[in-house]
């Protein structure tokens, strides 16, 4: 009977301590599932944000002011896109340009450029903060960053996604 007893306890340990480690993988695919879906999200309107800003590319200042415009027009009014679940605005936009023929020269990325003549890249990166439900139990974090960008060209005035 004693070493029932002993047998016993040691289960409850063992259920115990395997229960937390479940509860640990349970909380990093919860939180780590949102993640996807918020950069998934984030995904989807780099993509379109890049080809409408590609569109307004015409080798001019104004076509690099209207492009940046197209980009941000798509989290204004009641056709935005947004994140988490659609409920929230996608406020943290930046959209960059760069020179080249079939790739974008990758060291001349520029938020501002001044000779827009050669400019036929564009780059936008949005990024939102997920906050984190479960995984506060195990980290001090409240929130991770999710971030996403997509890069597009314009070719004799037709657009499309190369990254």
């Amino acid at each position: 009977m004693a070493d029932c007893r002993t047998e016993n306890g040691f289960v409850l340990i063992v259920t115990c301590i395997a229960l937390t480690v479940l509860l640990g993988f349970a909380a990093l695919g919860v939180d780590v599932g949102r993640m996807y879906v918020i950069k998934s999200e984030l995904q989807a309107f780099t993509d379109a944000a890049a080809l409408s800003a590609a569109l307004e590319l015409d080798g001019s200042s104004s076509g690099i002011a209207r492009a940046r415009e197209a980009a941000a027009r798509l989290t204004k009014g009641p056709n935005a896109m947004k994140w988490d679940m659609g409920t929230r605005a996608i406020t943290l936009v930046r959209a960059s340009f760069a020179p080249g023929e079939s790739a974008p020269d990758q060291r001349s990325w520029q938020a501002e450029p001044k000779n827009a003549g050669d400019y036929r890249f564009v780059r936008v990166e949005a990024t939102a903060p997920a906050s984190l439900v479960f995984m506060r139990l195990f980290q001090p974090r409240a929130e991770a960053t999710v971030a996403s960008s997509s890069v597009a060209v314009t070719t004799a005035g037709q657009a499309r996604l190369v990254e």
